[in-house]
Protein backbone atom coordinates (compact mmCIF):
# COMPACT_ATOMS: atom_id res chain seq x y z
CA UNK A 1 0.00 0.00 0.00
CA UNK A 2 3.07 2.24 -0.02
CA UNK A 3 2.17 3.50 -3.50
CA UNK A 4 -1.05 5.03 -2.16
CA UNK A 5 0.85 7.05 0.44
CA UNK A 6 3.40 8.16 -2.15
CA UNK A 7 0.50 9.35 -4.29
CA UNK A 8 -0.99 11.28 -1.37
CA UNK A 9 2.37 12.85 -0.55
CA UNK A 10 2.63 14.54 -3.96
CA UNK A 11 -0.07 17.22 -3.39
CA UNK A 12 1.06 17.59 0.24
CA UNK A 13 4.57 18.39 -1.00
CA UNK A 14 3.28 21.14 -3.30
CA UNK A 15 0.96 22.52 -0.62
CA UNK A 16 3.64 22.70 2.08
CA UNK A 17 6.66 23.32 -0.11
CA UNK A 18 7.73 26.64 -1.58
CA UNK A 19 8.47 25.51 -5.14
CA UNK A 20 5.11 25.62 -6.93
CA UNK A 21 2.55 26.26 -4.24
CA UNK A 22 -0.89 26.88 -5.71
CA UNK A 23 -2.05 27.92 -9.14
CA UNK A 24 1.44 28.83 -10.40
CA UNK A 25 2.39 25.19 -10.95
CA UNK A 26 4.11 24.88 -14.38
CA UNK A 27 2.53 22.85 -17.14
CA UNK A 28 5.34 20.28 -17.11
CA UNK A 29 4.58 19.44 -13.47
CA UNK A 30 0.93 18.79 -14.31
CA UNK A 31 1.96 16.66 -17.29
CA UNK A 32 4.31 14.65 -15.09
CA UNK A 33 1.72 14.16 -12.38
CA UNK A 34 -0.94 13.28 -14.96
CA UNK A 35 1.36 10.65 -16.46
CA UNK A 36 1.99 9.24 -12.97
CA UNK A 37 -1.77 8.99 -12.40
CA UNK A 38 -2.29 7.45 -15.82
CA UNK A 39 0.24 4.70 -15.13
CA UNK A 40 -1.05 3.96 -11.62
CA UNK A 41 -4.70 3.80 -12.66
CA UNK A 42 -4.47 2.56 -16.23
CA UNK A 43 -1.84 -0.17 -15.84
CA UNK A 44 -2.95 -1.57 -12.49
CA UNK A 45 -3.21 -5.35 -12.26
CA UNK A 46 -5.91 -7.16 -10.28
CA UNK A 47 -6.71 -4.07 -8.22
CA UNK A 48 -10.32 -3.46 -7.16
CA UNK A 49 -13.12 -5.82 -6.19
CA UNK A 50 -14.70 -5.62 -9.66
CA UNK A 51 -11.53 -6.70 -11.48
CA UNK A 52 -12.84 -10.21 -12.16
CA UNK A 53 -16.24 -8.90 -13.26
CA UNK A 54 -14.61 -6.52 -15.76
CA UNK A 55 -12.31 -9.20 -17.16
CA UNK A 56 -15.19 -11.67 -17.49
CA UNK A 57 -17.26 -8.99 -19.19
CA UNK A 58 -14.42 -8.40 -21.63
CA UNK A 59 -14.28 -12.12 -22.44
CA UNK A 60 -18.02 -12.05 -23.06
CA UNK A 61 -17.53 -9.08 -25.41
CA UNK A 62 -14.94 -11.13 -27.29
CA UNK A 63 -17.33 -14.00 -27.97
CA UNK A 64 -20.85 -12.53 -28.14
CA UNK A 65 -22.45 -10.67 -31.07
CA UNK A 66 -22.64 -6.85 -30.80
CA UNK A 67 -26.44 -6.86 -30.53
CA UNK A 68 -26.37 -9.16 -27.50
CA UNK A 69 -23.61 -7.16 -25.80
CA UNK A 70 -25.46 -3.86 -26.26
CA UNK A 71 -28.77 -5.27 -25.01
CA UNK A 72 -27.12 -6.45 -21.79
CA UNK A 73 -24.92 -3.42 -21.09
CA UNK A 74 -26.44 -0.38 -22.83
CA UNK A 75 -23.26 1.64 -22.15
CA UNK A 76 -22.28 1.79 -25.82
CA UNK A 77 -19.15 3.89 -25.22
CA UNK A 78 -17.59 1.36 -22.86
CA UNK A 79 -18.72 -1.53 -25.07
CA UNK A 80 -17.13 0.03 -28.16
CA UNK A 81 -13.94 0.76 -26.22
CA UNK A 82 -13.82 -2.87 -25.04
CA UNK A 83 -14.25 -4.13 -28.59
CA UNK A 84 -11.47 -1.87 -29.92
CA UNK A 85 -9.11 -2.90 -27.11
CA UNK A 86 -9.71 -6.55 -27.92
CA UNK A 87 -9.30 -5.90 -31.65
CA UNK A 88 -5.86 -4.34 -31.13
CA UNK A 89 -4.82 -6.96 -28.57
CA UNK A 90 -4.62 -4.69 -25.51
CA UNK A 91 -7.25 -6.53 -23.46
CA UNK A 92 -8.44 -5.15 -20.13
CA UNK A 93 -5.34 -2.94 -19.85
CA UNK A 94 -6.24 -1.02 -22.98
CA UNK A 95 -9.73 -0.33 -21.61
CA UNK A 96 -8.39 0.71 -18.21
CA UNK A 97 -5.69 2.91 -19.73
CA UNK A 98 -8.07 4.84 -21.95
CA UNK A 99 -10.60 5.31 -19.13
CA UNK A 100 -7.75 6.43 -16.84
CA UNK A 101 -6.72 8.96 -19.50
CA UNK A 102 -10.22 10.45 -19.52
CA UNK A 103 -10.48 10.48 -15.73
CA UNK A 104 -7.02 11.95 -15.09
CA UNK A 105 -7.56 14.69 -17.65
CA UNK A 106 -10.92 15.63 -16.15
CA UNK A 107 -9.54 15.65 -12.61
CA UNK A 108 -6.59 17.89 -13.49
CA UNK A 109 -8.78 20.18 -15.61
CA UNK A 110 -11.24 20.77 -12.75
CA UNK A 111 -8.44 21.10 -10.18
CA UNK A 112 -6.49 23.64 -12.20
CA UNK A 113 -9.61 25.82 -12.33
CA UNK A 114 -9.49 26.15 -8.51
CA UNK A 115 -7.55 28.73 -6.44
CA UNK A 116 -5.76 25.88 -4.62
CA UNK A 117 -5.48 23.16 -7.28
CA UNK A 118 -3.34 20.83 -5.17
CA UNK A 119 -5.97 20.85 -2.43
CA UNK A 120 -8.44 19.57 -5.00
CA UNK A 121 -6.02 16.81 -6.01
CA UNK A 122 -5.35 15.98 -2.36
CA UNK A 123 -9.02 15.55 -1.49
CA UNK A 124 -9.57 13.45 -4.61
CA UNK A 125 -6.86 10.86 -3.90
CA UNK A 126 -8.18 8.88 -0.88
CA UNK A 127 -11.52 7.98 -2.44
CA UNK A 128 -12.11 9.34 -5.94
CA UNK A 129 -8.72 8.26 -7.30
CA UNK A 130 -7.90 5.15 -5.28
CA UNK A 131 -11.36 3.63 -4.83
CA UNK A 132 -13.41 4.92 -7.76
CA UNK A 133 -10.83 5.32 -10.53
CA UNK A 134 -9.05 2.08 -9.60
CA UNK A 135 -12.22 0.13 -8.91
CA UNK A 136 -15.17 1.39 -10.94
CA UNK A 137 -13.78 1.87 -14.44
CA UNK A 138 -16.97 2.90 -16.25
CA UNK A 139 -18.06 5.34 -13.53
CA UNK A 140 -14.53 6.80 -13.37
CA UNK A 141 -14.57 7.58 -17.10
CA UNK A 142 -18.04 9.12 -16.74
CA UNK A 143 -16.93 11.26 -13.77
CA UNK A 144 -13.84 12.39 -15.68
CA UNK A 145 -16.01 13.58 -18.57
CA UNK A 146 -18.41 15.29 -16.15
CA UNK A 147 -15.50 17.17 -14.56
CA UNK A 148 -14.54 18.42 -18.02
CA UNK A 149 -18.19 19.37 -18.48
CA UNK A 150 -18.32 21.37 -15.24
CA UNK A 151 -15.31 23.43 -16.35
CA UNK A 152 -16.94 24.15 -19.72
CA UNK A 153 -20.24 25.02 -18.03
CA UNK A 154 -18.54 27.53 -15.75
CA UNK A 155 -16.94 29.14 -18.80
CA UNK A 156 -20.32 29.47 -20.47
CA UNK A 157 -19.60 26.82 -23.12
CA UNK A 158 -22.95 25.04 -22.91
CA UNK A 159 -22.53 22.97 -26.07
CA UNK A 160 -19.21 21.52 -24.88
CA UNK A 161 -20.73 20.84 -21.45
CA UNK A 162 -23.59 18.90 -23.04
CA UNK A 163 -21.15 17.01 -25.27
CA UNK A 164 -19.19 15.93 -22.19
CA UNK A 165 -22.35 14.87 -20.34
CA UNK A 166 -23.64 12.89 -23.31
CA UNK A 167 -20.25 11.22 -23.69
CA UNK A 168 -20.26 10.40 -19.95
CA UNK A 169 -23.66 8.78 -20.36
CA UNK A 170 -22.17 6.43 -22.96
CA UNK A 171 -19.96 5.02 -20.21
CA UNK A 172 -22.58 5.04 -17.44
CA UNK A 173 -26.13 6.06 -18.28
CA UNK A 174 -26.87 7.59 -14.87
CA UNK A 175 -24.57 10.50 -15.83
CA UNK A 176 -27.20 11.80 -18.29
CA UNK A 177 -28.98 13.54 -15.40
CA UNK A 178 -26.34 16.29 -15.36
CA UNK A 179 -27.42 17.55 -18.78
CA UNK A 180 -30.20 19.32 -16.89
CA UNK A 181 -27.67 21.61 -15.20
CA UNK A 182 -27.42 23.67 -18.38
CA UNK A 183 -31.08 24.63 -17.95
CA UNK A 184 -30.45 25.98 -14.43
CA UNK A 185 -27.80 28.52 -15.46
CA UNK A 186 -28.68 32.08 -14.36
CA UNK A 187 -30.25 34.22 -17.04
CA UNK A 188 -32.51 31.52 -18.41
CA UNK A 189 -36.29 31.59 -18.33
CA UNK A 190 -38.34 30.20 -15.47
CA UNK A 191 -39.63 27.54 -17.86
CA UNK A 192 -36.09 26.28 -18.53
CA UNK A 193 -35.25 26.22 -14.83
CA UNK A 194 -38.47 24.39 -14.00
CA UNK A 195 -37.73 21.91 -16.77
CA UNK A 196 -34.20 21.42 -15.44
CA UNK A 197 -35.40 20.71 -11.90
CA UNK A 198 -38.07 18.39 -13.27
CA UNK A 199 -35.53 16.43 -15.28
CA UNK A 200 -33.22 16.00 -12.29
CA UNK A 201 -36.04 14.89 -9.99
CA UNK A 202 -37.56 12.53 -12.57
CA UNK A 203 -34.25 10.88 -13.43
CA UNK A 204 -33.32 10.40 -9.78
CA UNK A 205 -36.81 9.03 -9.16
CA UNK A 206 -36.40 6.72 -12.14
CA UNK A 207 -33.14 5.41 -10.70
CA UNK A 208 -34.95 4.73 -7.40
CA UNK A 209 -37.78 2.77 -9.01
CA UNK A 210 -35.27 0.86 -11.12
CA UNK A 211 -33.47 -0.20 -7.95
CA UNK A 212 -36.75 -1.24 -6.36
CA UNK A 213 -37.46 -3.46 -9.36
CA UNK A 214 -33.95 -4.93 -9.25
CA UNK A 215 -34.25 -5.52 -5.51
CA UNK A 216 -37.57 -7.28 -5.98
CA UNK A 217 -36.07 -9.64 -8.53
CA UNK A 218 -33.01 -10.35 -6.38
CA UNK A 219 -35.08 -10.92 -3.24
CA UNK A 220 -37.26 -13.31 -5.21
CA UNK A 221 -34.28 -15.61 -5.70
CA UNK A 222 -33.00 -15.14 -2.16
CA UNK A 223 -30.48 -12.31 -2.47
CA UNK A 224 -30.41 -8.70 -1.36
CA UNK A 225 -29.05 -5.63 -3.07
CA UNK A 226 -27.30 -3.13 -0.86
CA UNK A 227 -24.46 -0.70 -1.43
CA UNK A 228 -22.00 -1.11 1.45
CA UNK A 229 -20.62 2.11 2.85
CA UNK A 230 -23.13 4.28 1.01
CA UNK A 231 -23.89 6.36 4.10
CA UNK A 232 -20.22 7.24 4.61
CA UNK A 233 -19.76 8.22 0.97
CA UNK A 234 -22.85 10.43 1.12
CA UNK A 235 -21.64 12.04 4.37
CA UNK A 236 -18.33 12.88 2.72
CA UNK A 237 -20.22 15.08 0.26
CA UNK A 238 -22.67 16.41 2.86
CA UNK A 239 -19.90 18.06 4.92
CA UNK A 240 -18.63 20.31 2.08
CA UNK A 241 -22.26 20.94 1.10
CA UNK A 242 -22.96 22.32 4.57
CA UNK A 243 -19.78 24.40 4.42
CA UNK A 244 -20.93 25.78 1.07
CA UNK A 245 -24.27 26.92 2.51
CA UNK A 246 -22.57 28.33 5.63
CA UNK A 247 -20.45 30.57 3.41
CA UNK A 248 -23.27 31.25 0.93
CA UNK A 249 -22.84 35.02 0.89
CA UNK A 250 -19.05 35.03 0.77
CA UNK A 251 -19.04 32.37 -1.97
CA UNK A 252 -21.27 34.61 -4.07
CA UNK A 253 -18.92 37.55 -3.55
CA UNK A 254 -15.81 35.64 -4.62
CA UNK A 255 -17.12 33.24 -7.25
CA UNK A 256 -19.73 33.39 -10.01
CA UNK A 257 -20.75 29.74 -9.92
CA UNK A 258 -22.84 29.66 -6.76
CA UNK A 259 -25.86 28.42 -8.71
CA UNK A 260 -24.04 25.27 -9.93
CA UNK A 261 -22.52 24.18 -6.64
CA UNK A 262 -25.69 25.21 -4.84
CA UNK A 263 -27.59 22.60 -6.87
CA UNK A 264 -24.90 19.97 -6.24
CA UNK A 265 -24.83 20.80 -2.51
CA UNK A 266 -28.59 20.50 -2.29
CA UNK A 267 -28.52 17.14 -4.07
CA UNK A 268 -25.77 15.93 -1.71
CA UNK A 269 -27.84 16.80 1.36
CA UNK A 270 -30.96 15.23 -0.17
CA UNK A 271 -29.03 11.97 -0.64
CA UNK A 272 -28.50 11.57 3.12
CA UNK A 273 -32.07 10.57 4.11
CA UNK A 274 -32.64 8.76 0.79
CA UNK A 275 -29.63 6.46 1.12
CA UNK A 276 -31.43 4.47 3.82
CA UNK A 277 -34.32 3.54 1.50
CA UNK A 278 -32.51 3.30 -1.85
CA UNK A 279 -28.87 2.69 -1.04
CA UNK A 280 -27.67 1.55 -4.45
CA UNK A 281 -29.44 4.18 -6.55
CA UNK A 282 -28.42 7.02 -4.21
CA UNK A 283 -24.87 5.71 -3.90
CA UNK A 284 -24.51 5.72 -7.68
CA UNK A 285 -25.74 9.30 -7.82
CA UNK A 286 -23.43 10.28 -4.93
CA UNK A 287 -20.41 9.19 -6.98
CA UNK A 288 -21.14 11.95 -9.49
CA UNK A 289 -21.39 14.52 -6.69
CA UNK A 290 -17.84 13.84 -5.48
CA UNK A 291 -16.47 16.77 -7.58
CA UNK A 292 -18.32 19.03 -5.13
CA UNK A 293 -15.85 17.91 -2.46
CA UNK A 294 -12.91 18.85 -4.67
CA UNK A 295 -14.24 22.34 -5.39
CA UNK A 296 -15.42 23.26 -1.86
CA UNK A 297 -12.28 22.04 -0.08
CA UNK A 298 -10.05 23.70 -2.70
CA UNK A 299 -11.83 27.02 -2.10
CA UNK A 300 -12.32 26.76 1.64
CA UNK A 301 -9.09 28.64 2.50
CA UNK A 302 -10.40 31.53 0.38
CA UNK A 303 -13.56 31.71 2.49
CA UNK A 304 -11.91 32.09 5.90
CA UNK A 305 -10.47 35.31 7.30
CA UNK A 306 -6.77 35.93 7.93
CA UNK A 307 -3.45 34.40 6.89
CA UNK A 308 -3.18 32.16 9.95
CA UNK A 309 -6.72 30.87 9.51
CA UNK A 310 -6.03 30.16 5.84
CA UNK A 311 -2.91 28.13 6.60
CA UNK A 312 -4.76 26.33 9.40
CA UNK A 313 -7.52 25.42 6.95
CA UNK A 314 -4.97 23.91 4.56
CA UNK A 315 -3.39 21.86 7.35
CA UNK A 316 -6.83 20.71 8.49
CA UNK A 317 -7.71 19.50 4.98
CA UNK A 318 -4.37 17.68 4.72
CA UNK A 319 -5.05 15.94 8.04
CA UNK A 320 -8.63 15.13 6.99
CA UNK A 321 -7.48 13.53 3.72
CA UNK A 322 -4.78 11.50 5.49
CA UNK A 323 -7.33 10.24 8.04
CA UNK A 324 -9.78 9.27 5.29
CA UNK A 325 -7.10 7.31 3.44
CA UNK A 326 -5.77 5.65 6.60
CA UNK A 327 -9.28 4.66 7.73
CA UNK A 328 -10.23 3.19 4.39
CA UNK A 329 -6.97 1.28 3.83
CA UNK A 330 -6.85 -0.22 7.32
CA UNK A 331 -10.52 -0.58 8.22
CA UNK A 332 -12.40 -0.58 4.90
CA UNK A 333 -14.50 -3.69 4.34
CA UNK A 334 -13.19 -4.20 0.81
CA UNK A 335 -9.74 -2.63 1.16
CA UNK A 336 -8.17 -6.06 0.66
CA UNK A 337 -9.09 -5.81 -3.03
CA UNK A 338 -6.68 -2.87 -3.36
CA UNK A 339 -3.82 -4.22 -1.22
CA UNK A 340 -1.20 -5.12 -2.26
CA UNK A 341 -1.11 -2.80 -5.25
CA UNK A 342 0.16 -4.39 -8.45
CA UNK A 343 1.12 -2.82 -11.78
CA UNK A 344 2.36 -4.09 -15.13
CA UNK A 345 5.46 -1.89 -14.93
CA UNK A 346 6.69 -2.53 -11.41
CA UNK A 347 6.35 -5.14 -8.63
CA UNK A 348 3.64 -5.09 -6.00
CA UNK A 349 4.15 -2.96 -2.88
Amino acid sequence: MLVYWILLSVPIYFLLGKAYNGANTPRWVWLTFGSFLLILIGLRHQVGCDWLAYTEGLEFTKEAPWEVIYDLRNEVGYTLLSWLSLFFGFGIYGVNFFCAFIFSGGLISLSRAQPYPWLSILVAIPYLVIVVAMGYTRQAAAIGLLMYGFVYLLRGKIALHLACVLSAGLFHKTAFVFAALALLKPGGSKLKKTLGVGLIVSMIGGAYFLEQAESFMLNYVGHTMKSDGGQIRVLMSCLPALIFFWYWEKWGQKFEDRWLFGVMSLLSIMCLPLVAIASTAVDRMALYLIPLQLVVWARFPMLVQGHIERNSAILMIIAYSAVVQFTWLFFGTHAGCWVPYENLLFPSF
